[in-house]
């Protein structure tokens, strides 16, 4: 209202200073009131209605008494208004739109276009003509990230999704508008832009229509020249002719002090965001301060505004200084802010726009306040404060719920902005938002597949959303493997689509897809960049360009290659245009690739689906032994073709590794079909012709997963047991096949403890069978193995676990061919089971004396019975009898029953555990057979093979033969209630054994016995037993606890009787015939012990458990040294070898020159476990120096195995670990060539000083291996920046010379700078100098100039007269020395004088001449037709935003 009086006066100087006064004495103009347009009525009404308005207002401000405290919150987006001002600061700026940052973390958007009018007549001409001169001057030049400028809201669009967009301008016509000339005074500031360019400076637009502002060219704050819609905020420093014309200045001093005065004649219409004010706080609530200012008017501070460090430091009546935040003109709202950084002597640029942080979940946050109307304020684990508005402590559609909150201790959010208003980080507790795994642009990787909804089709393709916070896009030729011609039938909006990401543009926020099913689904590897094309990689790529030379394949992010004419084809191609078009999809392999010059060349007749199976494998970590889940896709005559889940990596199951047993095998391929999902498969092998090959045998699992077994030739052992498979069946044998690729041979005589006259009848291909090594060839890499089960260790519930895994594998096929099959006849073979009696009528007799039964039962199946269970039974045509069923047949749809009345009438009895019976054969299949239980009326299966490896006794499991049982579990819930029951073994070898065999035999397991030393040797003591044959007793076995360096076995004397007990047996070459003829020929001999501990234990078969751990001290005896492995064969038990590798040996540099001495055979030591093994026999990683692992602190012996001149020494610790020993951890007195003293293979003594990266940081210095080594040291270590101090004189050895200055190694993890100007006395113009008078690695001594702790930087000077030392220059390059500072000023002063006077002269000469007149002439001519390529190339571009 006082501008308007002023522009338009009513009655004179009088009624003007009237007026005046009465806007002094206005104190009702608020924070907190709405100020309604006042209609003019006559004095009369005014004194009748004078008492009523009154008592009016006392209730107004009785009510803002009342609502102050919940009044105090934040800026929301609700509360804006078109028209509303507000300070921001710039965060991002592109080619056509700035990013802008608000309080209480708003961001809005500001058009190229809500410049100031002067430029956007500037893009108006350049699109409307092209011959236009007026040059466009980018964004990024007028406004540069952290500006603070002012602004005011243009508009509020909503979207589909219930989002609001905030578009600002910063057009002085809308941010001034409230202004008029007559309000303007002197230490006023407003914001406004370049209008034009003048010779002695610029005319301002500030937005006031009939005022001209001008701004000196110097009172810029630049002294540069300024381009028109440049953004600034200026201060007035005169104001002539009633405001029509203004001096501005962009004094950065003056501006920062600059406060709004009452005497400006601030009102709240015309009161702007960006003024700096001096406040009075008038109350504190716990949501900010309420704040009176210019004498009468009332503004807020929030909660986020507040100085945090004199938060709570606040009280009623205190003065301060604000900065205006925002004003909304229809409410008349005010929000001030108290930050520092706001204010002065900042507040013009902001120096953090931006946080890495954004994106980022941190757990384990507590909250540190919660204001109900606003959010809660949130300390994350290092302190940091982050902001959560109110509306993102919930789920969209959930209600805020505070006690929620706060009852929670600790809270995961995620970091999803940063205000640069606050300098807070803003973050959101939304469980959505924080578990999703695409947050930021950056979160997305090239090559990922992600999932998205179609919002729009366009011209260029289909704009898709990820989530909300990522959108992409779906070029045109990327939709489909084909060009569709109408794709807004097919891509509709809110359509789910799949792709995979082409390219990620984080900076830009672009993201391109692709919908091209052979890219999405493709399992082959992603040529992310030309790292990744490697010579003989297969990829599938699109075709971008197709020419006559050839097609240019692109694949993904900008990687390109070149497939040549020749190799497009195997055949000839005459024209590349004919085969091939632009977004094909191709398979494309490597011939060449040039990472430095980015070429590639590729070919697409050289690909073979040899490459593309082997690629397609590559990126799964194959293991043997790994668990995987399958999901059939093929199935082929020998096996099935399986994806193995989720990689959809191809892989092999053969027929044969469907089951152990060979009948189900068959079934099991039947009835899987493609899709079925398979599971607990391992994989088995893994090779480029097949591919990765898998198992589902049980037995050959539980080895896997034991893995215990040999992984190559040199782990195999004689006497090592093992499971495989039958890979080939020939006349002389069977080849067995074994995991990790080793095959053996059984020969024929060795298959089986029968006599076998044709070996293709004994086993199947791909039969489960257990092998034992008998003989090794290691010249060939062959060994022999025996099938026999005499010479294997077994057991009967192996049998009955295999029986229980054949009956489960029955059961499942039977129940999927029920669940797939819809015929009656499944339904019906489904409900009958072995021991249901069924209605049966006798009908026809087969040739084999078999009978065929109907039952309404089973109508449509075919009930037999056969001649044995016929037996004393009338089964003439028509009789009605009662049958008990033997065996379902699923496959042939047959029933097998009995009509014999001790099975159809007996009832069933009790059976008792452990009672013995006779079984009577019933039914007999090839691996399982149905027995009877004597007379008890029970039917049960049984196992035809009480080992995997028998040869089935067909006379054994004739039908009526009988067999002696034990019965184990009355009711077996694995075989469906049937009782369990037990073979009695039998002698089945038939045969004789040997000799020695049976004289073992006699010779119990745990029996005790008087033995006759027979011979003593150092490692053990050969022994004659009672019986007369030959034993061992192992050195470890003679005393409890040996003295270390002893010899145990030298304790006993040949002829010597002792008690000795009988632990166990070791296989040994027999002499008793030549080698030529039994090459193979072994014995068993007893192995004895002559420990107390043992000879007095009552457990008689107790056996030694080899439980071992790292760190274990363990009683070891010295076996041999291996000179090639260097490394200390050792024995700990007669089953347990142990190795201790040479640097775990020695404790002197000087031992390792003959360690084969340190150690006698048969020697005690003492010993700690290192780590464990998985060979038979049973071996141990051992350590002698009493160290077991590497950690900090620990002094070990390392050797030499790599010298880096600019690094250090790379050494080999113990244990397989490494480490290195940097250059000033070498010694703790530094030399001109550190590393001369050592060389490779050479043995030191080191300390560990810590593991960084899986290596260790190593020192050799005698100070760390010696307690006792003096203190004072030539170069101490320096383990901290706390270790170095100013003034210092310390030495370092040369790192590099660079651009910023010369740095120097100071200790492992510190280096110091030294600046040029410190480095030499002499001026150098090039660095180059430095670099080649001063060597590698040369040894500095330098003064320590200052250290910053914080950012761990040291300042050094290699100067004479701070280091005492010589020059690093030598005289000899006669090098100009530095000048000192007034030379200097005195050389620039003459220079400037001397350059002015010479450009004086050289303009008044070409005056003269009219040279001048000419250059102006033509200047403009030469750069016309620039500026014409200029504004054409950018009109396309203004176009879209214009």
């Amino acid at each position: 209202m006082a501008s308007m009086e002023e522009d338009f006066p009513r009655g004179g100087t009088e009624k003007k200073t009237t007026d005046s006064k009465k806007i002094k004495a206005h104190e009702v103009d608020n924070l907190f009131e709405t100020r309604e347009t006042v209609v003019t009525k006559k004095r009369k009404t005014v004194q009748q209605d004078g008492k009523q308005k009154t008592k009016q207002r006392k209730e107004e401000r009785g009510d803002l008494k009342l609502n102050t405290e919940t009044n105090v919150e934040i800026l929301h987006l609700r509360n804006l208004k078109i028209g509303t001002l507000m300070l921001g600061c710039v965060k991002e700026v592109s080619d056509f739109e700035a990013v802008v940052g608000f309080p209480s973390g708003l961001v809005g958007y500001l058009p190229i276009f809500n410049i100031c009018d002067s430029y956007t007549s500037i893009l108006k001409d350049n699109v409307d003509s092209e011959d236009s001169l007026k040059e466009v001057v980018p964004l990024p030049q007028l406004l540069t990230p952290g500006m603070l400028i002012r602004c005011v809201v243009s508009s509020l669009d909503s979207f589909k999704e219930g989002q609001t967009s905030l578009k600002v301008s910063i057009n002085p016509k809308g941010v001034n508008k409230v202004l008029s000339s007559g309000s303007l005074k002197p230490g006023m500031t407003l914001s406004g832009c370049v209008e034009s360019v003048e010779d002695h400076g610029f005319l301002v637009d500030i937005g006031i229509s009939g005022t001209k502002a001008f701004l000196p060219k110097q009172s810029t704050s630049s002294k540069k020249d300024l381009n028109v819609g440049q953004y600034m905020t200026v201060l007035i420093e005169e104001v002539k002719n009633d405001g029509r014309v203004v001096r501005l200045s962009q004094d950065p001093q003056a501006l920062g002090k600059a406060c709004a005065e009452t005497q400006q004649g601030w009102t709240l219409d015309t009161l702007l965001p960006g003024l700096l004010i001096q406040a009075r706080i008038k109350k504190v609530t716990p949501h900010g301060l309420i704040l009176t200012y210019l004498s009468s008017f009332t503004g807020m501070v929030d909660f986020l505004h507040l100085d945090e460090d004199k938060a709570s430091t606040y009280n009623t009546g205190d003065e301060v200084l604000a900065r205006v935040l925002y004003v909304e003109p229809s409410t008349r709202h005010v929000g001030l802010s108290l930050r520092w950084h706001l204010l002065p002597p900042g507040g013009a640029v902001l120096d953090e726009v931006s946080s890495e942080r954004v994106g980022e979940v941190v757990q384990c946050c507590k909250m540190s306040a919660l204001h109900h109307h606003s959010g809660a304020l949130m300390k994350m684990p290092d302190g940091t404060t982050v902001f959560v508005h109110k509306n993102l402590t919930k789920e969209a559609k959930e209600e805020f719920n505070p006690n929620s909150l706060l009852s929670q201790p600790e809270l995961t959010l995620r970091i999803i902005d940063y205000s640069p208003m606050e300098r807070m980080h803003m973050g959101t507790l939304r469980r959505s938002t924080v578990n999703t795994e695409l947050y930021r642009y950056q979160d997305v990787k090239v090559g990922q597949i992600v999932e998205g909804t179609v919002m729009d089709l366009q011209k260029q393709g289909a704009y898709v959303r990820i989530t909300n916070h990522i959108k992409g896009l779906i070029p045109r030729n990327h939709l489909a493997d084909v060009v569709l011609k109408n794709p807004e039938k097919i891509f509709t909006s809110g359509l789910r689509v799949k792709c995979r990401v082409l390219s990620v543009d984080a900076q830009q926020k672009k993201l391109c897809l692709t919908r091209k099913k052979a890219l999405v689904e493709s399992t082959l590897p992603l040529f992310l960049s030309y790292a990744d094309a490697k010579v003989g990689r297969v990829s599938h790529g699109f075709i971008v360009c197709v020419k006559d030379f050839g097609c240019i394949v692109r694949f993904y992010e900008d990687v390109k290659g070149l497939v040549p004419k020749a190799e497009l084809s195997t055949e000839y191609v005459g024209n590349p245009e004919e085969l091939f078009f632009v977004g094909q999809v191709v398979k494309a392999k490597v011939l060449d690739c040039d990472e430095e010059k980015k070429m590639l060349r590729l070919s697409f007749r050289a690909v073979t689906e040899g490459d593309v199976k082997e690629e397609k494998t590559a990126k799964f970590d194959f293991v043997v032994g790994k668990t995987v889940e399958v999901k059939v896709c093929r199935k082929v005559l020998d096996g099935l073709e399986v994806s193995i889940l989720p990689e959809e990596v191809p892989a092999f199951i053969p027929t044969v590794h469907l089951s152990d047993h060979v009948t189900n095998c068959l079934s099991l391929w039947m009835v899987l079909e493609e899709g079925d999902t398979i599971s607990n498969l391992m994989c088995l092998s893994k090779t480029k012709k097949r591919g990765i090959t898998l198992t589902k045998k049980p037995l050959l699992k539980a080895c896997l997963e034991d893995d215990s077994g040999p992984k190559n030739f040199s782990e195999l052992q004689v006497g090592m047991q093992m499971v495989g498979w039958v890979k080939n069946i020939m006349p002389y044998g069977v080849f067995i096949d074994f995991p990790y690729e080793l095959f053996g041979l059984a020969p024929k005589a060795a298959m089986s403890d029968q006599f076998v006259t044709d070996t293709s009848v004994v086993f199947d291909i791909g039969q489960t069978v257990v092998a034992k090594v008998t003989n090794l060839d290691d010249e060939k890499n062959r060994f022999l193995v025996s099938l026999r089960v005499s010479e294997l260790i077994s057991s009967e519930e192996e049998s009955q676990a295999r029986l229980i895994q054949g009956l489960k594998e029955k059961k499942a096929i039977f129940e999927m061919m029920t669940c797939r099959g819809e015929s009656d006849v499944l339904q019906q073979l489904s409900a009958v089971s072995l021991g249901n009696k069924l209605k049966v009528t006798v009908g026809d007799s087969r040739e084999d004396g078999s009978v065929t039964l109907t039952s309404d039962q089973l109508s449509e199946a075919t009930v037999l019975v056969s001649k044995y269970h016929t037996e004393g039974v009338n089964v003439s045509p028509g009789c009605k009898l009662t049958a008990v069923v033997l065996h379902v047949d699923i496959s042939k749809s047959e029933v097998h029953v009995s009509l014999l009345p001790k099975l159809t009438g007996t009832l069933r009895k009790k059976l008792e555990k452990d009672s013995k019976l006779t079984a009577t054969v019933q039914y007999t299949d090839k691996e399982f057979a149905v027995v009877s239980l004597a007379d008890t009326g029970h039917l049960t299966i049984i196992p035809t093979r009480s080992h995997i490896n028998d040869i089935l006794n067909s006379k054994k499991f004739l039908v009526g033969s009988c067999l002696n049982v034990t019965v184990k579990e009355n009711s077996c819930e694995e075989l469906g209630g049937l009782p369990l029951v037990e073979c009695q073994k039998q002698n089945a070898t038939g045969g004789t054994q040997k000799p020695e065999q049976s004289k073992f035999k006699s010779t119990g397991l745990g029996e005790v016995m008087t033995v006759t030393i027979k011979k003593v040797k150092p490692m053990d003591v050969v022994v004659t037993l009672p019986s007369g044959t030959a034993g061992s007793i192992h050195v470890s076995q003679i005393e409890e606890s040996p003295v270390v360096g002893s010899f145990p076995t030298s304790t006993l004397k040949v002829g010597s009787k002792v008690e000795a007990r009988v632990i166990g047996a070791q296989t040994v070459h027999g002499h008793k015939f030549l080698p030529i003829s039994h090459p193979s020929f072994k014995v068993c001999l007893p192995e004895l012990t002559l420990l107390p501990s043992k000879l007095n234990e009552a457990d008689k078969k107790t056996v030694d458990k080899l439980n071992y751990k790292p760190g274990d001290e363990v009683t070891c005896f010295a076996s041999k040294f291996d000179k090639e492995s260097q490394c200390l064969e050792v024995h700990v038990k007669p089953n347990v070898m142990g190795t201790v590798e040479l640097l775990a040996m020695i404790t002197k540099a000087s031992q390792a020159k003959h360690p084969q001495t340190l150690f006698k055979l048969g020697q005690t030591a003492s010993a700690k476990v290192v780590g464990l093994g998985n060979t038979k026999p049973f071996r141990l990683s051992l350590s002698l120096t009493g160290t077991y692992k590497m950690e900090q602190g620990v002094i070990t012996m390392a050797k030499v195995w790599k010298i880096v001149p600019h690094m250090g020494l790379f050494l080999q610790l113990p244990f397989g670990n490494s480490g290195l020993a940097s250059l000033t951890d070498l010694s703790d007195e530094f030399t001109d060539n550190p590393l001369e003293p050592y060389k490779l293979g050479q043995i030191v003594r080191c300390y560990v000083i810590g593991e960084e990266n899986e290596n260790f940081n190593i020192s050799l210095r005698p100070s760390r291996l010696y307690k006792d080594h003096n203190q004072n040291l030539t170069d101490p270590d320096i383990q901290s920046i706390s270790d170095i101090k100013e003034g210092q004189i310390i030495r370092g050895y040369l790192m590099s010379v660079t651009d910023l200055g010369i740095f120097v190694r100071l200790s492992r993890t510190i280096s110091g700078r030294v600046l040029f100007q410190n480095a030499s006395k002499y001026f150098v113009n090039d660095q180059k100098t430095f670099s080649e008078h001063i060597p590698a690695n040369a040894l500095l001594t330098a003064k320590v100039l200052s250290v910053n702790s914080k950012n761990e930087h040291v300042n050094l000077s290699l100067l004479p007269k701070d280091t005492g030392k010589p020059d690093l220059l030598p005289e000899s390059l006669e090098l100009p020395l530095h000048l000192k500072k007034e030379p200097i000023e005195e050389y620039v002063t003459k220079a400037t004088k001397r350059k002015r006077v010479n450009s004086e002269s050289q303009h008044q000469d070409g005056e003269k001449n009219g040279q001048t007149i000419k250059k102006k002439k033509e200047g403009p001519v030469k750069s016309t037709e620039k500026k014409k390529t200029k504004k054409r190339n950018l009109k396309q571009r203004i176009m879209t935003v214009v």
